[in-house]
């Protein structure tokens, strides 16, 4: 449990950096980030501002295209094999969506550096102390979206589950196993309401972001400068998460290398259970330092990949082969406030933030 000292600290940086929304770029966002400045340089740091390009299109219209994809090449499908040819259907919705998954791989990836539409600028902040190989990661913009982040995930999940359902009925069809009767005109309306979410998910500007993410930025802030840290230490303050994580894909390409090990902290709830998530290939060597760190702290970490639906500043990195995770703390009641005009450090104590500190510092010394 972290004390009383460290959990006022955190609530006052989270009040701080939670007065206002901060889309990627703004004003307010430069304003919050000089302040994450100033409390590295006090702390020895060596700070540098880096300025970017990167395309909004993916994150704007990205996710409800997709779904709008997906569920048409359901929709065919389900079309052919009502009108006597399963088989046409299921081949023809297979290719499409092989060749959507393609195309969002690469959008995602590698679309939102060099996409030419929807252009925009925003900074990175970079920390430095010592000659660091562990880095502490955590993104300061927020956004807002006309979809809470909750109902956004079981749209996704949904309609996954309904795609692979489809697919199963149609080759059963196809095959001649036995006959599947006339199940086409639910398993449209199926389809159907489990894409609307995600296709009238929409990106605004209202969210202050105290949970997302000026909750993590807050525990990397505090465990940078804790003297529990190693002297040797990096921290990176990303900007464009929210749109295609962005900025970690522009400073991992230009900045990491193979030996980087990523700590990154995004959303920590005051109450909710403890995860430490990664993407691609598990990084054993930060798994099994987060299980002893968090044993020792008393704050258990539940292991597992992302959460369906989620993006973190650590796939960015982990698509380049660099070891990373995300350290995060929530519950449903989290996931149905991110990205919402709800989402403000009123109702926070920092005793998340406070409590995330303790374990990133040393997990930093651990892997140092």
């Amino acid at each position: 449990m972290a004390d009383a000292e460290l959990v006022q600290r955190a609530k006052t940086l989270l009040d701080r950096l939670a007065e206002n929304p901060r889309f990627a770029g703004s004003a307010e966002e430069s304003r919050a980030r000089a302040l994450c400045r100033d409390e590295l340089e006090r702390a020895g740091f060596e700070c540098r501002e880096l300025p970017f390009e990167y395309s909004q299109w993916p994150a704007r219209w990205g996710p409800p295209l997709a779904a709008l994809v997906q569920v048409l090449g359901v929709l065919v499908m389900i079309g052919l094999a009502a009108n006597g040819r399963p088989g046409v259907g299921a081949i023809t919705a297979v290719g499409v969506m092989a060749l959507a998954a393609v195309a969002g791989r690469w959008v995602r990836q590698r679309g939102v550096v060099a996409f030419p539409y929807g252009r925009a600028r925003a900074v990175n902040l970079e920390a430095r102390r010592g000659a660091p190989s562990v880095w502490l990661v955590a993104h300061l913009d927020t956004k807002s979206q006309t979809v809470p982040m909750l109902v956004r995930i079981a749209s996704t999940v949904t309609l996954q589950l309904v795609s692979i359902l489809v697919l199963a009925v149609v080759a059963v069809a196809a095959l001649g196993w036995w006959s599947v009767g006339n199940p086409w005109p639910a398993l449209s309306v199926a389809a159907i309401l489990a894409a609307l979410p995600t296709l009238l998910c929409f990106v605004g500007n209202r969210s202050q972001g105290a949970v997302d993410n000026a909750s993590g930025v807050v525990a990397t802030l505090l465990a940078a400068t804790s003297s529990l840290a190693p002297r040797d230490l990096g921290v990176l303050i990303t900007s464009g998460e929210e749109v295609g994580l962005a900025g970690a894909r522009v400073w991992a390409a230009a900045s990491a290398t193979s030996s980087s090990c990523i700590l990154n902290c995004d959303t920590v709830d005051d109450d909710g259970g403890w995860r430490c998530m990664y993407s691609g290939s598990k990084p054993e060597s930060i798994i099994e330092a987060a299980r002893v760190a968090g044993r020792d702290a008393g704050i258990p970490c539940r292991v597992g990949r992302l959460i369906p639906g989620i993006l973190a500043d650590n796939i960015a990195f982990a698509d380049l082969g660099i070891r990373a995770v995300t350290i995060s703390c929530g519950n449903f009641s989290t996931l149905a406030r991110i990205h919402t005009w709800r989402d403000n450090s009123t109702g926070m104590s920092g005793k998340g933030a406070a409590e995330a500190s303790a374990l990133l510092s040393a997990l930093a010394k651990d892997l140092t």
